[in-house]
């Protein structure tokens, strides 16, 4: 299938607003059946979207707006890559495709092209926004250029990172490029080769502008809340970037520097962030998806992708997931994801008793009308409210990604703490904590209102020096350092199936720990279990090469 072979940049425009009131996506989305098609109509020659200052305002929010289109297309994709997902019998063979690893050409479930769009939509702003500054010196606030800038530098970033998680390779376009292009004449890059160019990226930008300054939406628009959750979080790009390509220190201060409230401002409350005692006291885990548009989960979204059903704006996942008579529940969970929480003997200590994990039915997965549902994206809602927020990134996969970092650099009594009881027990006052957080990197009074990933659920802890992990193993041998790694690895990506099922992050956490440590089976062994025993062996041998872990999708270059 060509994805492109002739491209001529254009740019998306979704709203039109007045300065200064704010409309976010206010054109009616696609239905939920064919949110996958493209829709060529909605393209507007760049030309004529940037003759007055307020079609720059409004196209700048229109490449967060095509967030609501391409983001749910994301997640389908990459958990039906994983294993907590699966087609149901009413799903078209391109679901089974993907989920079974055979993509054909036509398989518009695996289209990259939306996550191209962006990356040309954002190049096409930045070079046009520079023009017309350089044209027009003044118009723009400066502030407010610098930050559009920013956003559309980290927003590109974002969009190319996912192509590379997503299909191992990416045509890399430079955002300087005007008219027609000739797709057999841009470089190809390899993963490998795509994650250090996009972290020089993210530090350099265009125009002497970087992707690291903070997007104040609500300081740029007038608007109050919510709105400055839409932007990507540059910190939280960052820390995922530093993670893929290994430089475990770097990821572990951008990921604390993030949750202490440095990389905000103003510098933000004790609780932003640190995933605190909220949950439990003023706020459900459930709430992350059940509160309203006008209402969500700030102190735990960094960057989501919002809906407002009043304004026609739905997200397609609850029709996918939704069991139903109108809706097309095309995907449920699988036997893995529900085994997740059935199966708490492991996460209990011999003669304890375990707290339900509030995670579990009914806000992961339930059963309506008679069927298994996954239901993050239907809690409490309705046919009348299809409305909740997906979380490109959010708190709790900071504290994962933090962890994973530690667990990496060896740091394994701190990545401990983190996934389980957090940075509180350890304050002594002020900026001090006692061991395993007496190094300087953790040298912030905020970080004392931290509870960790299962303490802020009043769960029990699971240490990764458990015997029932470690065995016999001598603590001061080689073995057991090295076993304690693997072990820490697999309660991560075990949290990560508990935290962020549904949200995009399983299998890209499996695949990213699996490469980092050089070990396929580890992933081979983790995946194949989504399929019924007597298909294991096959998908263990396939999935033990690291090449099958990207999609195959043929962009036709004619080179």
């Amino acid at each position: 299938m060509k994805l492109f072979k002739k491209i001529t940049l254009v740019l998306l425009s979704l709203i039109h607003i007045s300065e200064p009131t704010l409309v976010l996506c206010a054109a009616s989305l696609a239905s939920c059946s064919d949110f996958f098609e493209q829709t060529p109509d909605n393209m507007l020659d760049a030309d004529d979207n940037y003759t007055e200052r307020s079609n720059i305002y409004a196209s700048f929010m229109g490449l967060y707006g095509t967030l609501q289109d391409v983001a749910p297309k994301l997640v389908v994709t990459s958990e039906l890559w994983g294993d907590l997902l699966t087609p149901t019998d009413q799903a078209p063979d391109s679901y089974w495709e993907v989920f079974r690893y055979d993509v054909q050409p036509d398989n518009s479930v695996a289209d990259p092209a939306p996550l191209y769009r962006i990356v040309m939509n954002c190049n096409d702003f930045m070079r046009n926004t520079i023009e017309y500054n350089k044209s027009y010196p003044g118009v723009i606030p400066t502030t407010t250029y610098r930050q559009m800038i920013a956003g559309a530098v980290a927003l590109r970033t974002w969009a190319y990172l996912n192509i590379g998680k997503l299909y191992g390779k990416a045509v890399y376009y430079d955002y300087a490029m005007t008219g027609e292009t000739d797709l057999s004449k841009l470089p190809v890059l390899t993963f490998d080769e795509l994650i250090p160019e996009l972290i020089h990226f993210m530090n350099t930008g265009v125009d002497n502008i970087n992707g690291l300054r903070r997007v104040d939406i609500n300081t740029m628009f007038g608007t109050t809340g919510i709105w400055n959750s839409i932007a990507i979080s540059p910190d939280a790009l960052l820390c995922e970037l530093y993670l893929w390509n290994k430089d475990y220190e770097s990821a572990a201060k951008r990921g604390i520097n993030l949750i202490t409230g440095q990389a905000l401002t103003p510098a933000g409350d004790n609780n932003k962030f640190t995933l605190s005692e909220q949950f439990g006291k003023t706020k459900q885990w459930s709430s992350l998806f059940s509160d309203t548009p006008a209402n969500p989960q700030t102190n735990e979204g960094l960057t989501m992708v919002l809906y407002d059903y009043s304004q026609r704006q739905i997200n397609p996942l609850y029709s996918l997931f939704s069991s139903e008579t109108v809706c097309e529940y095309y995907m449920k969970p699988t036997a893995v994801l529900t085994s997740r929480f059935s199966l708490r003997a492991d996460y209990q200590m011999t003669g304890s008793q375990v707290a339900k994990d509030p995670r579990t039915d009914p806000v992961t997965f339930t059963t309506s009308m008679g069927e298994s549902v996954f239901n993050k994206y239907n809690y409490i809602r309705s046919i009348q409210s299809q409305d909740a927020p997906i979380y490109l990134y959010r708190a709790a996969e900071i504290h994962l990604m933090i962890a994973e970092a530690l667990s990496a650099m060896g740091n394994y009594d701190a990545a401990d703490a983190i996934l389980n009881d957090g940075f509180q027990p350890y304050w002594v006052s002020g900026n001090r904590y006692n061991p395993p957080f007496d190094a300087p990197i953790y040298a912030y009074e905020k970080l004392k209102a931290g509870r960790g990933v299962r303490g802020r659920l009043s769960l029990p802890a699971v240490r990764s020096t458990d015997e029932r992990f470690m065995g016999a193993l001598d603590p001061g041998s080689p073995e057991y350092a090295g076993r304690r790694r693997q072990v820490l690895d697999s309660l991560i990506i075990e949290e990560t199936g508990r935290e962020l099922a549904g949200e995009g992050k399983r299998w890209f956490t499996i695949m990213r720990m699996a490469r980092n440590s050089n070990n396929p089976s580890m992933l081979a062994r983790m995946i194949m279990r989504k399929f019924p025993v007597a298909e294991r062996p096959a998908y263990y041998a396939k999935l033990k090469d690291p090449a099958n872990w990207f999609i195959d999708y043929d962009l036709k270059l004619d080179k």
